[in-house]
């Protein structure tokens, strides 16, 4: 009898259990390296696609930390502040984010979150109060996005739809600027466009292509960062949707 017959049980139990992590460790490896080869393939699409943006921006808000806006205007041409959110809240940042950003070479805009909680007037009011005149070079921008019952289920959205119209023509009244609405595809095509259908966009979550000229923003990563000085800082993505001329038609 040959004398693997005598092996005892509890070892032929330790090779099957070592094959089956060698294998698990092999399906493992190959799905990294399958991972990370499809990965370094959307990097080069989306590096490719940026080639025929060539005007780019982030939006930065108190997560930002603190940002040399010089280094900024390096790479970037447009910065967006947030600056409001409904009618209590404001950014700790804005005001020194603001101040700071004029000595840069970078076109400035300042950003509202909408809420779908509280009147127009009463954001406006809010708006007015923290922005004053420091209302920057670009459109204002209103961000609007779906949150807890506030979403196309529900019935009363075509009321909060008139408060966002009423929102827009009190701040293009008061600041003689145009406004850009920021929401991503289901809000701005369910939501917005219903009662803003002449209105500047802003997508979020968009792809780089195949957009009209009334959207005039691609937010392309929400989740993105910037490195200056070894930090790293959190950051919205976006470019501007047309050429460095329409950019200067458009940014005057």
């Amino acid at each position: 009898m040959k004398r693997r017959d005598y092996q005892p049980i509890y070892e032929n139990t330790f090779q099957r259990h070592h094959r089956r992590r060698w294998w698990a460790l092999c399906a493992l490896i190959v799905v990294l390296l399958v991972g990370g080869f499809g990965w370094f393939q959307w990097q080069a699409h989306q590096k490719q696609q940026l080639a025929n943006y060539p005007v780019r921006g982030v939006i930065v808000n108190q997560d930002s930390g603190y940002l040399d806006f010089q280094q900024l205007a390096k790479h970037h041409q447009f910065v967006y502040l947030q600056a409001t959110s409904g009618a209590t809240y404001t950014d700790d940042d804005f005001s020194d984010n603001y101040s700071r950003s004029q000595g840069a070479d970078i076109k400035v805009g300042v950003m509202h979150t909408f809420s779908f909680t509280t009147t127009a007037q009463h954001q406006f009011e809010h708006i007015v109060e923290t922005v004053g005149t420091d209302s920057g070079s670009l459109p204002l921008a209103i961000s609007v996005s779906y949150y807890g019952n506030y979403n196309s289920g529900n019935t009363t959205m075509a009321t909060q739809g008139q408060k966002l119209k009423r929102l827009v023509a009190l701040l293009q009244q008061h600041y003689q600027q145009g406004i850009v609405v920021l929401a991503n595809r289901q809000v701005l095509n369910q939501f917005v466009k219903p009662v803003l259908p002449q209105q500047d966009y802003w997508i979020a979550g968009g792809h780089l292509v195949g957009h009209a000229a009334q959207i005039r923003f691609i937010e392309y990563d929400a989740n993105a960062s910037i490195t200056q000085d070894g930090q790293d800082h959190a950051v919205a993505v976006s470019v501007f949707n047309g050429t460095r001329q329409a950019w200067t038609k458009y940014s005057e």
